[in-house]
């Protein structure tokens, strides 16, 4: 009799040690998958950083060149020209045409 509740008791050990192995499995699985898209994530947002910070540098140039432009005493028709040139502005009570082929 007393073999039996020392092989019962070794199951029972054995249940929660298997459980306890699958629980443990299973929140390795999770933590990696969590970890993965993280990562996954942080490379996205670098990679988007990296490219506002290059268009943040071509404003920054463009802005001083407008700058330069501007302190070398441009006239205004110039002025005029590169911004319905470069920047499509119009004044408020003029219309345009585009004509295309």
């Amino acid at each position: 009799m007393r073999s039996n509740k020392k092989e019962s008791k070794g199951l029972v050990f054995g249940r929660w040690t298997f459980l306890l192995i699958i629980v443990g499995i299973f929140a390795v699985v999770v933590f990696t998958v969590y970890c993965c898209s993280a990562q996954k994530r942080i490379n996205t947002k670098r990679a988007e950083l990296a490219q506002l910070e290059a268009e943040r540098d071509e404003l920054i140039e463009e802005n001083n060149e407008l700058r330069a432009m501007k302190a070398r005493g441009k006239d205004e028709e110039n002025m005029e020209r590169v911004a319905r040139e470069k920047y499509g502005y119009i004044y408020p009570d003029e219309r345009v045409y585009v004509i295309s082929p």
